[in-house]
């Protein structure tokens, strides 16, 4: 009977295996970006940021610009901490680029963090571009579970709502190359 049930084990845990497999699959460049709705924030400043007149969940997809980047990031993951600053200076010198300011829009999603979570990494941190919270994985499940810190770069404008062009994982390049990569998607519209 034990042989009997831990074959049964062994064939259910191999038939899960390859839905195991693209569950985990991160988003690639070309795929839609899917499943990540948002809780409208409270401030009327980052509402405004993001384009969003109402308030209540949103899909990210419809935030207003023509590129979205997306951090997945932890409150606890030590490469999220020591990268907060280049983030940061990302997200400045596309306020401050002419080509850029309005055009392209930065959140991060705290993976596995509660809003309280989020709010001390915000503060700790000095982040002035939106946070979510993810207390419950479901974003990080449809993302394919990355491991933090990851980057995704989506088409947000009319013609290709939400496609992915560019993610990359581990450490952000340098701010100009990041830019660049941003000029390069932008001159392709």
């Amino acid at each position: 009977m034990r042989t009997l049930c831990l074959q049964l084990t062994v064939a259910l845990v191999v038939l899960a295996l390859p839905g195991m497999a693209s569950a985990e699959k991160a988003p690639a460049a070309g795929e839609l970006l899917v499943g990540i709705r948002l809780d409208a924030p409270e401030p009327p400043k980052t509402r405004a940021y993001l384009g969003l007149t109402e308030h209540g969940s949103f899909d990210a997809t419809t935030i207003a610009g023509q590129l979205l980047i997306i951090e997945i990031f932890s409150m606890y993951c030590p490469h999220c901490q020591r990268e907060a600053p280049a983030v940061n200076r990302l997200y400045q010198a596309i306020e401050a680029s002419e080509t850029l300011h309005g055009r392209v829009k930065i959140i991060g999603i705290g993976v596995g963090n509660s809003a309280y979570e989020v709010d001390h990494f915000r503060n700790h941190y000095q982040v002035a571009f939106p946070l979510f919270p993810d207390e419950d994985f479901i974003i990080h499940q449809s993302v394919g579970e990355v491991r933090t810190p990851f980057f995704i770069i989506a088409d947000i404008g009319p013609n290709d709502k939400g496609r992915v062009l560019w993610t990359g994982a581990g450490n952000m390049d340098k701010v100009e190359t990041f830019i660049n990569r941003l000029n390069g998607f932008l001159s392709l519209d």
